[in-house]
């Protein structure tokens, strides 16, 4: 599950919270040691050991809120494009050739014995497949270029593995049926196909700019509004000068000094 609530733009100050480092110490390795020792203390001055590029804060935050149609929290797309039924269907049925002459799960194992130069191979086959059925133009190079990354660049699983199949394991039947090896192939697919279509989608057309989906945040507005204002569930005073606390929903909000979880509770004696 994800946030539906999504930062599609900031908008910053035009004035520097921390000035930028000189450009020669800007970028450094270790910025703790330039920092320290190679900075003068003259430059110094209005400028942070965190921010080597200095720092604004944001005036306002435009959010893109997403309408949750169909359940999904990601209805717009703005991680992945959605697959329009036909896509799904073609791709539903482009598995189906798998699950009867199994070709690229033809290992059937948790893991994969063959080399990485095979598995760049049948991934990009699996690539061309999708480019295929979607009726999509892209290049053999491209094609190319994705497989090697995916295959080579993991974060921290084995990429190669979508290449295994092994009942129990990845389906919830024992058996080696042609239903599971065409819903599992099917799920593949449908990632191949979403990274494709996010990679040719032009840019304006990312939900980002979906202005009707939009929900702006004016910090000084909401900092003016949470100082004089808001209103203590607990006490009942208006205005919060100092820090506050919040239930997890963030519909309460109280005073420090109000906050009584971490007292004991009363005892009695009898």
């Amino acid at each position: 599950m994800r946030d539906p609530m999504t930062v599609a733009f900031e908008i910053k100050y035009p004035w520097w919270k921390h000035k930028p480092w000189p450009k020669k110490h800007r970028h450094a390795i270790d910025r703790s040691f330039e920092w320290k020792h190679r900075i003068p203390d003259e430059m110094k001055k209005g400028r942070e050991s965190m921010w080597d590029t200095g720092y604004r804060e944001t005036f306002i935050t435009i959010w893109h809120v997403d309408p949750e149609k169909g359940g999904s929290d990601d209805s717009c797309g703005w991680f992945y494009p959605r697959l329009t039924n036909w896509q799904k269907e073609r791709l539903w049925n482009g598995a189906w050739g798998e699950s009867r002459n199994p070709h690229f799960l033809a290992c059937g194992g948790r893991e994969w014995e063959g080399t990485y130069t095979e598995a760049v191979s049948l991934y990009a086959g699996m690539i061309a497949l999708v480019v295929r059925l979607l009726d999509l133009k892209v290049s053999f190079e491209k094609i190319q270029r994705m497989a090697v990354e995916r295959i080579h660049i993991s974060d921290c699983c084995r990429p190669e593995n979508v290449f295994c199949f092994e009942p129990g394991y990845h389906t919830n039947s024992t058996t080696d049926s042609q239903r599971d090896r065409q819903d599992h192939f099917y799920g593949i697919l449908c990632g191949i196909a979403r990274c494709l279509l996010d990679d040719l989608r032009p840019w304006w057309k990312h939900p980002k700019w979906h202005v009707w989906h939009w929900k702006l945040q004016i910090h000084p507005l909401q900092n003016f509004i949470r100082r004089h204002w808001t209103k203590c569930c607990k006490c009942g005073k208006r205005g919060f000068k100092k820090g506050a606390m919040s239930d997890w929903n963030g519909t309460r909000i109280w005073h420090d000094e109000c906050d009584d979880s971490a007292k004991p509770a009363p005892t009695t004696i009898c």
